[in-house]
């Protein structure tokens, strides 16, 4: 019996060339963020959030610095302060009541005209602060308000009124987190198949909560952990039974400091997925920043496809990244100058993007698919934008089409769905994001027998504009310019 379908849906074929308004794809991000630091945090885990700039993402879901310790911010400062550009999807795995202390803090302070600072006060979950003077307890929102500054790392309690917390010190009780506590597992997290999902699994929830196709999907400082990065395989395919999503992943930084050791653990850890861009090591930026290079890519990635109507034919491969002074392995790796041969010979064949000094600038360097190695390469895996094309368009004819379900088809509609489809498709020949594009109904056998049932099929055929691997210039010697030289002289 025939798999039962209701909705729109697409198939992705990369065997060959036949595959089934503005790209609603996003960015989606998954890690740990500070937000005990900012008021209500704690409902602000596992959960999309939409953020379409700094200030967005520092209210709802704090800053720091220590971007080991809260690796969402690593985004939020690549993309909505270096680049300026959004919307990013953050799922934050950090909940301030599993990671609390298990020892509460506490601190007598004086209130000076009306404030009082409380310092060093980065881990102190700022929903948890009890303020008292002597035995009488204060009320927050009534008496005082209570603030974190990301900039001075301090929580600010400043009265609601004169004279509402007294002159008197006060005696301030609090619990901390320690985010060193957020496991693996929570990071990955969990489905119940009935739309409870946690962690890697809230990707689930992105379309419904956002109205944004999950599009691409990262989680720095974590997908170089093998069973995170199985996790974001396992959430990266069909979600929602639509969407295709598209991996930048990390390796781990190799124990010996070689180049060779990241293509032995990418291919024995399973780091050869086709939906994904493997990349390797790190970069020092000129903020004395450690980058993750997947975070740099889709930074410049994202100022892209703002310039494309969110179209992915062009690769973030050699775009420039100004932030990078230097590739990063680890402290005991300084002094080592890779230039983009090394970089070529031992990661880019191997299906490992990175970064490189070409062109009188650094830049993101690769741009081939996971699945890629230099024995083995296909017309498709070459190049990440040939896969990108394949699921905006199954992505984007889902997405617009599922208003059309449960509603009569006649002849002249499926001819109407053909043409429109066709004229989106000669759009992007137009401009040069496809050499071949042409729509048909899938008119064999099966289908025929499909569509009495209601399920009809639409086939795609497309290929997709190569990108230039290499350019060579074949210099060569010759003495055809003495004749004319000759000549000239006579």
């Amino acid at each position: 019996m025939a798999e039962y379908l209701h909705g729109a849906y697409g198939e992705i074929n990369v065997a060959g060339t036949r595959v089934a308004d503005e790209s609603q794809g996003a960015f989606v991000y998954v890690g740990t963020a500070p937000v005990h630091t900012v008021e209500g945090g704690a409902k602000n885990v596992n959960v999309p959030i939409v953020v379409n700039n700094i200030a967005e993402a520092r209210k709802y879901l704090g800053y720091s610095e220590d971007w080991s310790k809260y690796t969402l911010c690593e985004a939020m400062h690549a993309h909505l302060e270096s680049k300026g550009v959004g919307p990013l999807i953050f799922i934050n795995v950090l909940d301030p009541e599993k990671v609390k202390a298990s020892a509460a803090g506490n601190v007598t302070l004086t209130p000076s005209n009306g404030i009082v600072t409380i310092p060093s006060a980065e881990s102190i979950i700022l929903d948890s602060i009890v303020v008292k003077a002597g035995s009488t307890a204060k009320e927050n929102g009534k008496d005082y308000t209570a603030a974190y500054s990301v900039d001075k790392g301090t929580i600010v309690l400043k009265e609601a009124k004169s004279g509402a917390i007294g002159k008197d010190a006060l005696t301030i009780t609090y619990n901390t987190v320690d985010a060193t506590k957020v496991t693996t597992q929570d990071v990955i997290g969990s489905s119940d198949g009935e739309g409870l999902n946690k962690g890697l699994f809230a990707v689930k929830d992105v379309y419904t909560k956002t109205g944004l196709i999950p599009s691409f999907l990262l989680a720095p400082g974590f997908s170089s952990i093998p069973a995170v990065h199985a996790a974001m395989f396992q959430n990266s395919s069909k979600v929602n039974g639509h969407w295709d999503v598209f991996m930048f992943t990390d390796l781990p930084l190799s124990a010996d400091g070689t180049l060779e050791a990241a293509a032995t653990f990418k291919n024995a850890n399973g780091y050869t997925h086709e939906n994904e861009k493997v990349f390797y090591p790190m970069a020092v930026g000129t903020d004395g920043h450690k980058y993750h290079l997947s975070v740099l890519n889709a930074a410049n990635l994202q100022e892209i496809l703002a310039t494309t109507d969110g179209i992915p034919y062009k690769s973030a491969s050699n775009t420039a990244c100004p932030i990078i002074s230097n590739l990063w392995i680890g402290a005991d790796q300084t002094g080592r100058v890779y230039d983009d041969a090394i970089i070529n010979e031992k990661l880019c064949k191997n299906g490992i993007s990175s970064a490189a000094f070409v062109g009188g600038r650094w830049a993101i360097w690769g741009a081939h698919c996971a699945d890629y190695n230099q024995e083995d390469a296909t017309q498709i895996n070459v190049a990440e934008t040939n896969r990108t094309m394949l699921y905006y368009i199954s992505n984007d004819f889902q997405e617009r089409r599922m208003r059309d379900i449960d509603q009569p088809l006649t002849a002249n509609d499926i001819n109407s769905i053909v043409a429109e489809e066709q004229t989106r498709l000669d759009a992007l020949l137009n401009i040069g994001a496809l050499t071949y594009a042409n729509v048909e109904l899938n008119a064999d056998t099966q289908a025929q027998s499909d569509a009495l049932n209601g399920d009809y099929s639409f086939a795609f055929q497309i290929t997709t504009t190569p990108l230039a691997k290499s350019l060579t210039a074949v210099v060569s010697w010759t003495d055809d310019g003495f004749a004319t030289y000759f000549e000239s002289a006579e």
